[in-house]
């Protein structure tokens, strides 16, 4: 005979579980709510619908040397948007009891934006480091991408440099790439 086993969740507050389809179904209740939430925030502290969102490692800034941090990089009111969220990781609680979090938000206004390159990551390194200006970095060819998947480049009109891996990189591109001639508004 099989034995059972009484492990349950922890019910939230106000909740008694008499079955586990029960916790299953205020489990897949809380992933739907909370990036709803999490999204109607987002829009209420930056002033307007979110257009644009991926997942993104924050590699760097021209020059100050590398980061990778994980987060979100979305576009609100124009304006290109990159969070961190803190790592809960089981291995930091036993090795790094000590380490504070600190959050990371950075953004640019779109219009900011000189140009958009997917870059190596070789390449990249070299100008996280400040031995080459960002705009020195030259797009990987095509054919490259197949092997590895390019970095970010996001080249500003001040010179300077912000280096992403994004997982919708394409789209994000896509948002500056020029309108065809013709186009309305050219």
């Amino acid at each position: 005979m099989a034995r059972q086993s009484r492990l349950r969740a922890p019910a939230p507050p106000g909740i008694l579980w008499s079955t586990g389809a029960h916790a299953m179904e205020w489990l897949r209740k809380r992933e739907r709510e909370e990036p709803a939430a999490f999204w109607k925030g987002v829009e209420e502290r930056r002033g307007g619908p979110v257009t644009f969102s991926t997942f993104a490692t924050f590699v760097g800034t021209a020059g100050s040397g590398r980061r990778d941090l994980p987060g979100l990089l979305y576009v609100a009111n124009a304006t290109a948007w990159f969070e961190d969220f803190e790592k809960d990781n089981w291995l930091y609680r036993i090795v790094g009891a000590n380490r504070k979090y600190e959050k990371t938000e950075l953004s640019f206004p779109l219009a900011e934006v000189a140009e958009v390159r997917f870059v190596g990551k070789a390449r990249v390194d070299r100008c996280l480091a400040g031995a080459v200006p960002p705009a020195a970095v030259p797009p990987v060819a095509r054919i490259m991408q197949i092997f590895a998947a390019p970095l970010v480049l996001v080249l500003l009109k001040d010179g300077g440099g912000m280096v992403f891996d994004l997982l919708e990189r394409r789209k994000f591109a896509a948002l500056f790439a020029p309108a065809p001639a013709g186009a309305p508004g050219v």
